[in-house]
């Protein structure tokens, strides 16, 4: 699923492609659309629009989504006459509802010129759009036309790109500021807080006479005379003054602020150069400043870590994937089931008492939009008691409440993340204030000592309603680094559950905290929803008591590192089961821990013992000394004092498998294997360069058979050797992609850890692993990093059931087929000079027809081999279904199962010696 910051980029490359198109309605419109739902994420087919639909009375329909949506393209030299196709579009939209067959009007219209678009909403607002913009501005409003997502789209009217201009150039005076050491970091950090607000209230004239401004600009005529520590200094202090007296000349104007903000009043001098440039600062339009991205980006130029300069910022498309799930669904559910003004009156008290807890509330945009979600859902309560008083012939209550910004609770462990959430929601105050309706006094400002500064795993976590938010990505790999040992062993002492993924301890923090019937929304690693991670997270909260209602399963997350993540919406021990589940957008029958339909989902597949001694990560060297380049391999295999090749092998990693033509390494390694250091002697040449490369690195290692055995690899591999040994050829695949690539490998092939291994040599095995039956298991067991599998032996092989019993003619027909495959890839592969990656993009695109015939006639052949119909060949769902269950039926002894017995009735792992349960 797209994330905000992708649909946008997508739509940036989309307006440089049609900016300059000229020609006709006819002939691009539809190429044009289908685009433009590609840069959603979707295709047109598969989200159900119909292009040229007839159902309307009163002509045909250029693209029609049901339910959702109607487009009338025009040609771009309409653009300036839209106004006079209104009538033909609305036209379409009020006939295309039919009652007879209970087909209901959509909900949106778009009036498209190819370069100008405008946005209805008829059934509520029939007289005007509800938004107007040319194809330039569409990243910028990408937001109103989620609907083709597969979402609900946004109208909020802030200026994006007025917002980061305001930040970059706030952030730019900080910089400056620090740089020449104009005062201690943190007083720099209040000051420019502390000047933020004050050109935010002077706009929304919550101070007169713009002391500010007006200071800024004598201090730009004058700063060789006067200074900025006393004049703004001294603005500062009256703010934070409850007295009126003093307050004249250019402080006329100004009203007691609070403490909370103006405590500690930042006594700073600026240069004239810095008073010009915040001058010019105070001059934006701060009524249109949007607090989700200007608290996002300030919150990244004041942080400590300097690397990012706040760069980014969260998609308030992206939040509301939380909000409106935990938040928003269920209360609009209940006010729209009010059927009188007393019931209304009664939800509304209920309404105004909701608290929102954000436990890693960062700089407060999720309270933020949760706060605003709550004001509209005031309103829109407000409005319904007064409709149902009126048409009742009540009178209409008043002196009704309103939502308390008090209400929004959170903790951050950096206490000038806290600072600029409580500014993000003073802002956001004001600002629903002018939208919805009184609520308390801008000024003073409403005290937020619910916003805290503390560690949220330590500290107590006030009562509450709901949770939301979106704690720190650290993987487990990383906490030692960032934490430390005492911590660590404070977390595992405190969880049970080891070291994991920092976020995974927040979904168990929050599932305890909950009440019977409350909901949580958090943001996490996509790692919460697999394998380990998933055993201390998700399947803690399924485990007691949580129902996950709405999910995103992946998704990119803003920042440097693009970390994918997963979005999760559960309610704990609910009074009635949920009748509804939204799983990436799509309606589901539930969503289980893994993050699937229960159709999709594989479970806590267990291991098969049949299958022990078959799979293998590669080999981790432990050592780059061990890599040799290609003119160094090539001296050694050529020299006279020992057979070389014995020890000096190709070395076999991922990009291998994936990008050469003929799957072949690229690299070379000395691997020593068991050896004895006596036996490594009698190759004086490689074991020289592992003495000089290795062994240094290798005597500072903690573990002690590393430390010891400086010329072996890091674990003595006897497993997948003994696997390995006698066999002319096994299977490699890479152990992490945007697919499950195998190929072939010579014996004489070291593979990396970055490959997992496969001790078969014959072109059945290759067959069933290739299939898509095999890849559908994969993913479904399999981790994954960012958009990629991580196939390991553990959760994905060992569980995977084969086919059995299988006849000597299935298994040639898979094998013939799967020759045939690899022949042909092959072929394409070395004609080409492409790996494998490409060579399947180009597939999937439309390319190589044959090639992807031989892959369901494999596919076929296999899915015969469990004495399935060809049908299932390719149903992912139903083969996962029926995978599952097989594994299940095994597990428990219910079905014979020996897959690789050899002539002799021995299995594989009896061979090897080892266990099969």
């Amino acid at each position: 699923m797209r994330s905000g910051e992708q649909i946008r980029a997508a739509l940036v490359k989309f307006v440089e492609r049609w900016q300059f198109y000229a020609g006709t309605e006819r002939s691009e419109a539809q190429t044009f659309l289908n685009e433009l739902f590609e840069c959603y994420g979707r295709n047109r087919k598969d989200a159900g629009a119909l292009f040229e639909d007839s159902h309307s009375s009163t002509g045909i329909m250029d693209l029609h989504l049901p339910g959702l949506l109607i487009v009338e393209m025009k040609a771009p030299k309409e653009g300036d006459r839209l106004a006079q196709h209104r009538k033909q579009a609305l036209d379409y939209w009020h006939n295309s509802a039919d009652v007879a067959t209970g087909r209901p009007a959509p909900q949106f219209v778009v009036l498209c010129a190819f370069r100008q678009f405008e946005i209805w909403e008829p059934g509520k607002y029939p007289n005007a759009p509800l938004l107007e913009f040319p194809l330039a501005k569409l990243p910028d409003h990408y937001e109103s036309l989620m609907v083709l997502a597969g979402d609900e789209p946004l109208f909020h009217h802030s200026n994006r790109e007025l917002t980061k201009a305001a930040a970059v150039a706030v952030a730019g005076v900080y910089q400056g500021l620090l740089d020449r050491q104009a005062a201690p970091p943190e007083s720099i950090q209040r000051f420019v807080l502390q000047m933020v607000w004050l050109f935010f209230a002077e706009d929304w004239d919550m101070i007169g006479g713009r002391p500010t401004e007006q200071t800024l600009r004598f201090l730009t005529q004058h700063g060789e005379v006067w200074s900025s520590y006393l004049m703004l200094g001294g603005l500062f202090t009256s703010l934070n003054d409850p007295n009126d007296h003093g307050r004249q000349g250019i402080l006329k104007g100004t009203r007691y602020v609070n403490g909370d903000l103006f405590a500690q009043p930042a006594l700073v001098h600026l240069t004239r150069a810095e008073a010009t440039e915040l001058l010019r600062i105070a001059e934006y339009n701060w009524r249109q400043v949007d607090p989700t991205i200007f608290g996002s980006l300030i919150e990244g130029f004041l942080s400590t870590d300097r690397s990012a300069l706040g760069a980014h910022y969260t998609h308030e498309i992206d939040i509301m994937k939380i909000v409106r799930p935990t938040i928003v669904k269920p209360w609009r559910a209940r006010i729209d089931a009010v059927t009188t003004p007393d019931d209304g009156v009664a939800l509304l008290a209920e309404l105004c008492r909701f608290r929102v807890l954000d436990p890693a509330c960062g700089c407060g945009n999720f309270l933020y939009v949760a706060y605003r979600e709550l004001r509209h859902l005031e309103h829109t309560l407000k409005e319904r008691i007064t409709s149902l008083a009126q048409s009742s012939g009540l009178p209409v209550p008043t002196g009704l409440p309103y939502f308390p910004l008090s209400n929004m609770q959170g903790i951050d462990v950096v206490p000038m993340a806290t600072a600029v959430a409580r500014v993000t929601l003073w802002m956001g105050h004001r600002q629903m204030i002018e939208k919805y309706g009184p609520a308390e006094p801008p000024l003073p400002l409403v005290s937020l000592g619910s916003i805290r500064t503390a560690d949220a795993l330590r500290a107590a976590w006030p009562e509450t309603d709901c949770i939301v938010g979106n704690p720190p990505f650290i993987g487990s790999q990383f906490m030692r680094d960032a934490h430390g040992d005492d911590y660590l062993k404070w977390l595992g002492k405190t969880f049970g559950v080891g070291v994991k993924d920092f976020c995974v301890y927040w979904f168990r923090r929050s599932q305890d905290h909950l009440r019977a019937g409350q909901r949580a929304g958090l943001v996490g690693t996509n790692s919460i929803a697999q394998n380990r991670a998933r055993s201390a997270s998700l399947d803690y909260v399924v485990g007691n008591g949580g129902v996950i209602t709405d999910a995103v399963s992946s998704q990119t997350w803003p920042g440097e590192a693009k970390v994918h993540v997963s979005l999760v919406n559960w309610v704990k021990s609910p009074a009635e089961p949920p009748t509804e589940f939204i799983l990436d957008n799509n309606p589901v029958t539930g969503i289980t821990a893994e993050l699937k339909s229960p159709e999709r989902s594989t479970g806590d597949a267990p291991s098969l013992p049949a299958n022990n001694g078959r799979c293998f990560q590669g080999m981790t060297p432990v050592g780059e000394g061990f890599i040799l380049a290609e003119s160094e391999a090539r001296t050694l295999l050529a020299a006279k004092d020992a057979n070389y090749r014995d020890v000096v092998r190709p070395y076999l990693i991922g990009e291998d498998v994936a990008d050469d033509p003929g799957q072949r390494p690229r690299r070379w390694i000395i691997d020593f294997g068991p050896r004895p250091l006596e036996g490594a002697m009698k190759y004086p040449s490689a074991l020289k360069i592992v003495r000089e490369r290795v062994k240094p690195v290798r005597e500072t290692n903690r573990d002690r058979f590393r430390r010891e055995n400086w010329w072996r690899f890091g674990r003595p591999y006897t497993a997948i050797r003994t696997a390995l040994e006698g066999l002319p050829r096994y299977i490699a695949a890479q152990a992490q992609g945007k697919r499950l690539l195998l190929a072939w490998c010579e014996p004489w092939t070291c593979p990396s850890n970055l490959v997992n291994v496969f001790a078969f040599d014959d072109d059945y095995s290759m067959g069933v692993l290739s299939s898509f039956t095999h890849s559908t298991w994969a993913w479904a067991q399999s981790s994954t990093l960012k958009s990629d599998i991580r196939y390991t032996p553990t959760s994905a092989f060992l569980p995977f059931p084969w086919p059995y019993p299988v006849t000597d003619e299935q298994r040639e027909r898979v094998a013939e087929a799967s020759r045939q495959m690899i022949a042909r890839r092959q072929e394409i592969c070395a004609d080409q000079q492409i790996g494998l990656t490409r060579l399947y993009n180009l597939v999937d695109d439309g390319a190589y027809t044959d090639l992807k015939k031989l892959h369901r006639d494999l596919d076929e052949a296999v899915a015969a081999c469990y004495g399935w119909p060809r049908s299932i060949a390719q149903d992912r769902d139903e083969i996962a279904r029926r995978l599952s269950a097989l594994n299940a039926e095994i597990a428990a002894g219910q079905r014979p199962y020996d897959p690789f017995a050899d002539r002799d009735g021995r299995s594989v792992a009896q061979q090897l010696g080892l266990p099969v349960g």
